[in-house]
């Protein structure tokens, strides 16, 4: 017998596992990926070696045409590809006994993005979608012997080019750099074309897996897993879609695999040349359910699909099945109108980040890279991700881990921060996407939101766009129903008729920073603090119902500007430097940020040291007022997550996989029990905030102490926090905290019993350039238990934002930048079996300490 993996359909669930075993045996060419392929430019006579998946980019640069796109500024010097088009080619066997299956289907999972696809030289299909797949039956096309299946990409810019003297306009698309503003025609992911945190390179190829399946009989086209719950009671019932090319009988069987769910078995008969959905449900009594991580066990039913015959001839589908309720709660209330999601019934406090693409050329990005993602997101206490709408709907194995870490992933439609078409071909192409996608994802339990797109709203109503372009009132109004027939209509139904349990939203943000008076409706995007300029304090006046953006650059430690910067370009204004940073006003920015709160930096390493330290400032002034702020503030999702290159950027990690300070400061602030204290100019409140499903018990110590060490206060609680809730449980005035005492000299230690260990919060009365830091004696302990390094640092005095690093080693230590109370040890640990297994003298010696002090001085 010969095995061999389900052809996905253009509704692929994600995750499947298949299997269609029968009585013949055929040559295995379902993973066309593994074939030797070839490519050229169009055009050319000379074929080269390429890489499937991959694109022409990465293909051109491994065979030492191109210099590597993200060192120094060659990105100006790439531009010439997108103009060019390009062709894939591979060839593989069929037997006589191959061509006697039933159907052969050929399954695209990507193509970016315009493309005719040729098999033994014959026209196959077309393609203009990247976010679309294609599935398309091919026997008809296929000989004895070798077969060549040919793809050839055109230019999505030489396909546009005449779209916008045909409209007589150009469309708002600010971050697409260029003249011409064509990335809008196209559907393909938006960030290829620019941003400002990413470069141009606006790529070609086979981005997505391909194969050739051969088809016995019946073939699978879809699993779709609906629940209905009821108190103590869920039916799970599966939609199986199934291609029949025969007539026959087929007996569906589901089995779970890890509990005691009952069997479900049906019998259907199939006609030859049909489609059939057959329906099977599952009585769950007292269900496991799935939680986010933080509320409980995101629990995994494991269930396993088999269809049979008389003949024994079957497919098998592997689908594993959260069981849970998501529900977006907008609804009036005091203050205006929520915006919070409810799970299983419990509001849950969503804490995260705005994730983009990993890399500019999307087929870099592994398995291990996901998993690297889904174990940072989880080492900064993370329980949502939101799938921005300028990049693309992201590899099922992303989703597959949102569900296994249980990880709320909010997804947007591949939409940002500009106006679309909406002529008829553009719907349907639009339509297509939706649909493949929807499909796609629609079992996973981590899928919380559709929404529509990013920002398009607030562009329209804050952008000045018919000044900018130089839009007629007729043009704009007929752009602005174009959006709506978009956004508000084919959306909104395609994902009420496809997954009907999850809500849409047309755009985010619902309220505009612009207007304070709509902070108590919806989701926000702050950006008052970045693009207005605005104190960090803003982010405490500036609190919303549910933060779905907001952010603060830093730029990346000299560790990781080395890999991509050559060292006479170590200077903000360098060429390297400036292409490695996006927006046009960003370094003044940040400079400005750093003169009001640190002394000035004794070179160019320790100005990216305190860019970093700021960030973190920023957003960890942000997310203590959010979280203090519960129930009236239900979520934080910062901007962002990561880079695609590397870059100055708001992203907590850089391209090199390091965390930067502000990844630290979510860490410690996201802590599902947390205890902190926010010093204002008059106030010094102390908040108890619990996100755990049960009461917990706070012991607090809050001590005034001084720079040196010395306790000058210290007084004791105890609080008893309810389950997902957050308080106020001590509130003090700064002039009788201090008494009289410099704020420069002293520093506020709140310390508590944290789920794993003691913590310690410290606050400032004074920014950081006033603090009278004397050069701490920091002393490192080293200790190795098989592949982990552990150091226990000790200050004789307050040591500010101790960073600890190993120049060798690219792994993060399990806290960095942190604050070294005088007297009181701290151990960070980080795993590296090679570091570890150098002993602790060595380890020692390549161990580096740095702290704010080291910034200012060089003694």
């Amino acid at each position: 017998m010969n095995e061999f993996r389900r052809l996905s359909s253009s509704t692929p669930t994600a995750g499947d596992s298949m299997k269609n075993t029968t009585k013949s045996e055929h040559t295995m060419v379902d993973k066309l990926s593994e074939c030797q392929w070839r490519f050229k430019q169009s055009g050319s006579s000379t074929w080269l070696d390429a890489k499937v998946p991959g694109c022409n980019h990465t293909d051109l640069l491994n065979h030492g045409l191109i210099s590597d796109p993200f060192y120094a500024d060659e990105e100006a010097r790439l531009q010439w590809i997108e103009h060019k088009d390009w062709e894939y080619q591979c060839t593989f066997e069929l037997s006589d006994k191959d061509l006697q299956c039933t159907e052969w289907e050929l399954l695209c999972d990507g193509l970016d993005t315009y493309c005719d696809v040729y098999l033994n030289n014959k026209p196959l299909f077309s393609s203009e979608n990247m976010f679309v797949s294609h599935r398309v039956r091919c026997k008809d096309y296929l000989v004895k012997g070798e077969n060549t299946l040919r793809i050839v990409f055109y230019s999505p810019i030489n396909k546009t080019s005449h779209l916008p003297e045909k409209n007589g306009f150009i469309y708002p698309a600010e971050n697409d750099k260029s003249s011409d503003k064509l990335s809008v025609y196209t559907r393909k992911a938006p960030y290829h074309y620019g941003w400002d945190w990413g470069p141009r390179f606006v790529t070609s190829g086979i981005w997505r897996p391909i194969r050739l399946m051969p088809v016995e009989g019946i073939s699978l086209a879809d699993v779709y897993v609906s629940q209905t719950h009821q108190a103590e009671r869920v039916t799970v019932t599966f939609f199986v879609s199934v291609d029949a090319f025969v007539s026959t009988e087929l007996t569906a069987v589901i089995n779970c695999h890890n509990a005691q769910v009952p069997q479900s078995i049906k019998h259907v008969k199939v006609d030859a040349d049909s489609r059939l959905v057959v329906e099977l449900s599952i009585e769950i009594e007292h269900p496991v359910l799935w939680w986010p991580v933080g509320q409980g066990t995101p629990f995994l039913y494991d269930f396993s699909l088999s269809l049979l015959d008389d003949d024994h001839r079957y497919l098998t589908h592997q689908q594993k099945v959260g069981l849970r309720t998501i529900e977006l709660v907008q609804e009036p209330d005091a203050h205006g109108e929520s915006f919070y999601f409810n799970v299983n019934g419990r509001a849950v406090f969503a804490k995260g980040a705005n994730y983009i693409p990993s890399d500019s050329f999307l087929p870099k990005v592994t398995k291990h890279k996901y998993e690297k993602i889904f174990k940072d997101a989880l080492a900064a206490n993370m329980n949502m991700l939101r799938v921005w709408g300028g990049g693309v709907y992201e590899d099922d194995y992303f989703y597959e881990l949102a569900d296994k870490y249980g990880i709320l992933i909010w997804q947007d439609f591949m939409f940002a921060c500009t106006l679309y078409p909406a002529n008829e071909a553009f719907l349907e192409n639009v339509r297509n996407e939706a649909e493949c996608n929807i499909k796609r994802l629609r079992s996973h339990p981590c899928i919380a939101l559709w929404c529509g797109n990013n920002e398009i709203e607030m562009g329209i109503d804050c952008w000045e766009w018919p000044e900018k372009f130089a839009y007629s009132d007729s043009q704009y109004a007929e752009l602005k129903q174009d959006y709506h027939t978009l956004f508000h209509q084919l959306l909104p139904s395609t994902v009420k008729a496809l997954q009907p349990d999850i809500a849409y939203i047309a755009s985010s943000p619902i309220s505009f920073w612009e207007r304070p008076e709509e902070d108590a409706v919806g989701d926000n995007h702050y950006w008052g603090v970045w693009h207005g300029e605005l104190p960090f304090s803003e982010f405490k006046t500036r609190v919303p119902r549910f933060m779905s953006e907001y952010g603060f650059q830093a730029f990346p430690l000299l560790s990781s500007i080395r890999r991509f910067c050559p060292e006479n370009d170590y200077d903000l204004n360098s060429i390297t430097m400036l292409s490695h940073q996006k927006h046009p006003r960003g370094n003044n920015i940040i400079k400005k940020h750093i003169d009001a709160e640190f002394n000035l930096p004794k070179d160019f390493e320790s100005f990216l040291f305190l860019s970093q330290l700021l960030q973190a400032q920023a957003l960890g002034t942000a997310f203590l007022a959010h979280r203090a702020a519960r129930p009236f503030c239900m979520g934080t999702l910062y901007w962002q997550f990561n880079d695609c290159w590397p870059v100055t950027s708001w992203s907590s990690i850089d391209y090199y996989g390091k965390y930067k300070a502000s990844h630290y400061a979510a860490k410690r602030l996201f802590q599902n029990t947390l205890v902190a204290a926010d010093v204002n100019d008059n106030e010094v409140c102390v908040y108890a905030i619990n996100d755990t499903p049960r009461a917990c018990i706070f012991n607090i110590a809050i001590k005034l102490m001084s720079i040196a060490g010395e306790i000058l206060l210290c007084s004791e609680h105890t609080y008893i926090a309810g389950d997902n809730t957050s308080n106020k449980v001590l509130s003090m005035g700064v002039n009788d905290l201090l008494d009289g005492r410099r704020a420069e000299n002293v520093f506020l230690a709140v310390e508590w019993q944290g789920e794993n260990d003691r913590e310690i919060h410290t606050s400032y009365f004074t920014e950081n350039k006033s603090l009278s830091l004397s050069k701490p004696r920091i002393h490192p302990d080293i200790d190795v238990d098989g592949d982990v390094i552990y150091v226990t640092l000790t200050a004789n005095s307050l040591a500010r934002y101790v960073h600890v690093e190993f120049p060798i080693c690219d792994e993060n230590f399990s806290d960095n930048f942190f604050d070294l109370v005088p007297n009181i040890p701290k151990t960070v640990s980080l795993v590296d079996a090679t570091l570890a297994s150098q002993g602790v003298e060595l380890i020692a010696e390549s161990l580096r300490i740095v702290s704010l002090y080291d910034t200012y001085n060089t003694d």
